[in-house]
């Protein structure tokens, strides 16, 4: 469970990128930069990354007694709660995780709100190098193949194009078109460079 976060932490921790004086953090890796020492940048990867690892346990916990205590009810009163209790429980798990997830994720904004920068914030072509640097066609692909797996089950009952099969296709399609051109503006990207 603990491993689905590894690109999560991958992405806090690029916020913090080396510097000659230690480290400067970008928020978003976009923002103005703002100087800081190794100690701090260690302490907030390793403050973001315990967060995630009692989150991890707390959802996956909080789901498991949701479960047991419909059960339960269930099996006690002979009668299953409407599925609205389900959801609204799933959902106050996730709006918990989230609420948290962004209180961490944000730690070092609030820490340093006052301090000063030592540069402007990164343009747009600048982003958008980032970007591009740091995507890989094997990630495009894999997106792709999410579309795949998308359309076999949209076709599995045969009729790909009705109810919820039409969602499904549609949503497959439209994975397919942003691939495409993803693709297409990475490779006009490294084109360009060369």
């Amino acid at each position: 469970m603990l491993g689905s976060f590894d690109r999560v932490r991958k992405m806090f921790a690029d916020q913090f990128e080396p510097d000659t004086q230690g480290f400067v953090y970008r928020k978003f890796m976009n923002s103005a930069p703002i100087q800081i020492s190794a100690a701090e940048r260690d302490r907030y990867i390793s403050t973001f990354n315990r967060y995630l690892k009692y989150a991890a346990w707390g959802s996956g916990g909080g789901t498991v007694i949701l479960g047991l205590s419909l059960a339960f009810y269930a099996t006690m009163a002979g009668t299953n709660l409407p599925e609205a209790v389900l959801y609204i429980g799933l959902g106050a798990i996730l709006v918990a995780f989230m609420a948290g997830y962004y209180w961490s994720w944000n730690l070092p904004a609030r820490e340093l709100h006052g301090r000063a920068t030592m540069g402007e914030a990164r343009s747009r072509a600048e982003i958008r190098q980032l970007f591009f640097e740091k995507l890989t066609y094997g990630q495009i692909a894999v997106a792709a193949g999410a579309g795949v797996i998308l359309i076999l089950k949209a076709n599995a009952g045969g009729k790909m194009f009705s109810g919820w099969n039409l969602l499904w296709t549609s949503f497959a399609a439209a994975l397919f078109v942003l691939c495409a051109i993803q693709a297409f503006r990475k490779w006009r990207f490294e084109s360009q460079r060369w």
